[in-house]
């Protein structure tokens, strides 16, 4: 399933040359999961806090082919 979330990036996601820090990226993808969580009708929210179900993430990777930056108007 393709999903796409579209989130503006802050100035607080950037370090002092614009550039997006790996941490920070892998933070917008789980709020983009979480998103799409919802959109698709999950209420990942209720499931958590019922204890019977957990959603681990087992594995993330991005690879980058040049810098994430962020753009300034």
């Amino acid at each position: 399933m393709a999903y796409s979330y579209h989130r503006t990036i802050h100035l607080a996601d950037t370090d002092a040359a614009g550039v997006v820090y790996f941490a920070t990226l892998l933070h917008i993808c789980h709020e983009a999961y979480e998103t799409c969580l919802t959109t698709v009708g999950i209420d990942w929210q209720a499931m958590l806090s019922a204890g019977t179900v957990a959603i681990p993430i087992v594995h993330a990777e991005i690879d980058f082919f040049s810098p994430s930056v962020g753009a300034i108007a």
